[in-house]
């Protein structure tokens, strides 16, 4: 028995190293035949010398040699980043004062201005969603970090490990007197006027983590717990005249409150952020994009078990958890969420549904979060209980690239990299919470859209116009030029659940501008083809629109989008998608087109005619009208007239 086992082994080394040797040498399979009708020569034909056998006897020694020294290395290497992982996973502590000099050189002219901008960006996104009762409206005016950078590893560094993933630990300590956050405020009823609320000081403290992913093209940052925040605020009634802070009570706890939440649903372990490092910067700053989302298949779906196992459900990274299998009739589904765009799956049954659904999703800005919930339809199949969910985060970076990255098994990374647009990336992610089992999507972000107007599309950059998803109305000011926007048509648009019918018209509002399509009957794929000119505005405002199934009583809204019409070029024109939100299904198509200043004195030259516009006047209700029968009651009807034409509602 020992001789065979001794002769498999034998056998299977010389296999591996005849493997080997194919690969590094590709012209063996020439050379043998090659040595060996030179040796038929020499041995039958003329007997040359003994030569060739030692030249080949030789050559084999020495690739041998390679071959397991090769292997040598590899054993070592596995030893030792088994040795670093299981016995020692946490190195000691290191200086790095050096880090905080670096930071104090770089942080005033680098560091503190892009931050700053990152933040305000973030900042008022937040403020539009969350304000206390007392103030009615609030603006961000100035937002500046100041020239003090927090102080890291104040203590120290050191290396840790969490799986296969390493991870750097550090000290974070941000005490800042000299920063500069201004917002203008109008306060709600009672109190009447405005007021300034002026951060003036920041102390953050905790501690940070850092994880090289992708070969260390990107870092991400998180805090290991909810750090410790304070906020110095001061309030004044215009000018630089301050009043005392009790004007208004409530909003500094309220801005500590929001500063907090902020960082941990964002950066808290295990959420992490994302800080990429590209070799190239193509200067462009991403305002929105495209990303086709496909839900594939869920595998081992069960409920954790915190008592007693009862099964085992084996994930595909080799990992072991316990759990109950979910019943094989269950019938579940999946919502894929961007902001306030959501889209559903079919119905599938079992542990192991497969789905195949894709989605086309808008990102808003140069991140991104796309969460997957899961739900499970109860027996009768009316009502859906929601069971767990996972998000994959979406980052663009300076080199025209995009990263994208998940929360992995035992808090670890799933991170991939795609080089350029177009590519198709697939991430196999875990479920959270209660809920065992792991979700297999395939991602492809179609096109990036930058804020001079250019679009990145299949690994090329475009100059044609790019039309965003993204804006915030600012300063209306008119800039001369037209802009002609075509509803083409919808498709796969919401049913009305009662009715069963779907009659169709969109509504388009730019600025003060309000048009209207014709309204179809009964389609779910409408085909309007109606165009409408606006005159364009600057400040970055954005094209609304609202998509509404006509009813007897009041129309019923089957979605709404916004495009940024911001950076259009003369000329240029996009046919374009547009996912509806706050619905399950439906898109829009329109076709944008920017008409140079030149074409509309063309047109005022050639013409004197002044197009006939139309005016949208809808009767809502009336109150307190007068009794005008002797039995107190009345029938109501309105009379519109304008210019020559009257019109009538009908009597109530």
């Amino acid at each position: 028995m020992p001789k065979k086992g001794l002769k498999k082994l034998h056998a299977k080394d010389a296999l591996d190293f005849f493997n080997q040797v194919m690969v590094e040498q590709p012209l063996l399979p020439f050379l043998i035949p090659l040595g060996l009708f030179a040796w038929f020569v020499e041995r039958w034909v003329v007997p040359f010398s003994n030569w060739v056998p030692l030249a080949a006897a030789v050559w084999a020694t020495i690739q041998y040699g390679r071959f397991k020294r090769k292997m040598a290395v590899e054993d070592l290497n596995k030893r030792w980043k088994h040795l670093i992982l299981n016995t020692t996973p946490t190195t000691p502590i290191e200086p790095c004062e050096w880090l905080n000099k670096l930071l104090i050189e770089v942080w005033p002219n680098y560091m503190e201005p892009k931050l700053s901008k990152k933040f305000q960006s973030t900042v008022e996104r937040r403020l539009k969603n969350r304000k206390p009762k007392l103030i009615d409206k609030i603006e961000l005016q100035e937002f500046s970090l100041g020239s003090c950078p927090p102080t890291l590893g104040e203590q120290g560094m050191r290396w840790m490990t969490s799986g296969e993933q390493q991870v750097m630990s550090l000290g974070f300590d941000w005490h800042s007197k000299e920063m500069s956050v201004m917002f203008m405020a109008k306060l709600a009823k009672p109190l009447m006027g405005t007021a300034r609320i002026v951060i003036n000081s920041i102390h953050i403290k905790g501690d940070l983590l850092l994880s090289p992913i992708l070969d260390g093209e990107a870092v991400l940052y998180s805090f290991e717990s909810t750090p410790e925040v304070r906020i110095g605020v001061a309030f004044g009634s215009g000018g630089s005249q301050t009043v005392p802070g009790m004007e208004l009570p409530g909003v500094s706890t309220w801005l500590v409150k929001l500063l907090t939440e902020t960082i941990a649903k964002t950066m808290v372990e295990p959420r992490r952020l994302c800080f990429s490092l590209p070799p190239v910067d193509l200067k462009k700053q991403a305002v929105g994009g495209v990303l086709s989302v496909t839900v594939v298949s869920a595998s081992n779906l069960g409920r954790k078990s915190r008592t007693i196992e009862l099964g085992n459900n084996q994930s595909s990274s080799g990992n072991t958890t316990p759990g109950i299998p979910l019943n094989r009739r269950a019938h579940t589904f999946i919502e894929v969420e961007v902001g306030t765009l959501t889209r559903k799956t079919t119905t599938c049954e079992g542990p192991n549904p497969t789905w195949n659904s894709t989605f086309n999703m808008v990102l808003h800005g140069e991140t991104g979060v796309v969460k997957f919930l899961l739900y499970e339809l109860d027996s009768d199949g009316v009502k859906y209980n929601y069971l767990t969910s996972c998000e994959i985060k979406v980052k663009y970076v300076l080199d025209g690239s995009t990263i994208f990255w998940a929360i992995g098994h035992n808090d670890g990374v799933v991170a991939r990299h795609a080089e350029h647009c177009g590519k198709e990336v697939g991430m196999v992610v875990p479920f959270e919470e209660d809920i065992t089992g792991e979700l297999t999507v395939s991602l492809v972000l179609k096109e990036w859209q930058f804020s001079d107007g250019s679009v990145t599309l299949s690994n090329s950059l475009s100059n044609e116009f790019q039309c965003s998803i993204d804006g915030s109305p600012k300063l209306q000011s008119r800039t001369g030029r037209k802009l002609r926007v075509k509803v083409v048509e919808g498709r796969a648009l919401a049913v009305n659940s009662k009715s069963g019918k779907c009659d169709p018209y969109v509504k388009l509002q730019y600025g003060k501008a309000l048009y209207r399509t014709k309204t179809l009957s009964r389609t779910a794929q409408p085909v309007w083809n109606d165009k409408f000119e606006f005159d364009e505005i600057g400040g970055g405002e954005y094209l609304k629109v609202k998509c509404y199934n006509l009813d007897t009583f009041s129309d019923d809204s089957i979605g709404s989008a916004r495009v940024n019409l911001e950076g259009l070029l003369d000329g240029a024109s996009r046919d374009v998608w547009v996912p509806l939100e706050k619905v399950d299904s439906g898109e829009i198509r329109l076709e944008i087109e920017a008409i140079p200043n030149d074409h509309n004195d063309s047109l005022k030259r050639s013409s004197s005619k002044v197009e006939a516009g139309w005016i949208e006047l809808v009767i809502i209700e009336a109150r307190d009208l007068v009794a005008a029968d002797l039995r107190g009651t009345s029938d109501p009807y309105v009379r519109v007239q304008y210019g020559n034409k009257k019109k009538r509602t009908k009597v109530w």
